[in-house]
């Protein structure tokens, strides 16, 4: 019997590769639709994220005081009373945002303005009002949901046999611990690409086509191996391409400037337009290109499966503890 590992997960992830990012982007598209019409900015969003990371984190050095301390779901907002904001360096966070210092002060203070964040004692925290968190235990719900239901798909490659119901249990009965690995892999994720395009609405945007493209072949479970040593694969893309008005519907960025963004995209030969009918698809040049490379994919491959692994790791622990 294998030793599971990040990397078991990760080939089985780069072998079943079309098939996987089918459910990873409609899970992530899902992700980004919602932090983008929480904070109308998906980089006013990412940079909620780092502050709300570092809420669970506080929470989760409860433990380190009381290692029965209760870190669920259900305990949220107890625990969350408990903490206090700590402070953050503008260039810490400008490292892990890759926001400029000066766009990182004025985001903080746009989202202080909007009571998303506060200052205490001259320490930032996340700061979700009576009415946000109502919203925010709706949304999280949903997102739970989603996290199990990606979880359950990779758990199921590796042979691991947990139910759905037993993976969310415990997922909610260690909500900080999962939620402060899941937001820190989320990050990651949106630096790694804000490297590779400066900006998190295009790959938002170009998150659209690949969707559709793949919700289409996912039967024929490409490897990424295949599909990057026959980019040629993706010419049948053409008839899987996708209008802006349904970008637009589906993300809730303005259409004018998904417009603009899909065009940003033609220019950097991530996508192609046809003149006819002004849909976008995805062409071979995709992946020939540095921004969609074999190793950029690669790269955010691993960290997801970094997270699968803790994850994994976890749970089946718990299974034979009892």
């Amino acid at each position: 019997m294998k030793i599971l590992s990040p990397k078991i997960i990760e080939d089985e992830i780069l072998n079943n590769y079309l098939e996987y990012q089918y459910l990873f982007v409609e899970f992530q598209s899902k992700f980004l639709s919602d932090l983008h019409y929480k904070y109308q900015s998906t980089e006013d969003g990412n940079l909620a994220l780092y502050f709300l990371k570092n809420t669970h984190q506080d929470i989760l050095r409860q433990k380190d005081y009381d290692f029965n301390f209760n870190i669920s779901y259900e305990k949220f907002w107890e625990n969350y009373n408990v903490i206090n904001p700590r402070r953050n360096s503008l260039g810490k966070i400008e490292e892990s945002t890759l926001l400029p210092k000066e766009t990182v002060r004025r985001k903080i203070l746009k989202l202080i303005k909007k009571k998303v964040l506060n200052s205490k004692k001259r320490n930032i925290g996340w700061l979700p009002n009576e009415k946000n968190r109502e919203i925010y235990k709706s949304e999280t719900d949903a997102e739970i949901y989603n996290v199990c239901k990606l979880l359950g798909y990779i758990y199921k490659k590796i042979n691991l046999s947990i139910s759905k119901e037993e993976i969310t249990k415990d997922v909610k009965e260690k909500f900080s611990f999962y939620w402060f690995h899941y937001l820190g892999t989320q990050l990651e994720y949106f630096r790694l690409w804000k490297k590779q395009l400066n900006d998190l609405e295009l790959v938002f945007i170009f998150m659209q086509a690949v969707k559709l493209f793949t919700s289409k072949e996912k039967e024929k479970n490409v490897s990424h191996k295949n599909l990057y040593d026959d980019p040629g694969f993706l010419k049948e893309s053409v008839s899987s391409s996708i209008g802006v008005t349904s970008i637009a519907e589906i993300t809730g960025i303005p259409r004018a400037t998904c417009v603009r963004k899909l065009e940003i995209l033609v220019k950097l030969k991530m996508l192609s337009k046809n003149k006819i009918s002004k849909r976008y698809y995805i062409i071979p040049n995709t992946i020939k290109e540095d921004l969609a490379s074999r190793e950029i994919t690669k790269r955010a491959v691993k960290l997801f499966s970094n997270f699968f692994f803790i994850c994994s790791k976890t749970i089946n622990s718990k299974i034979q503890n009892q």
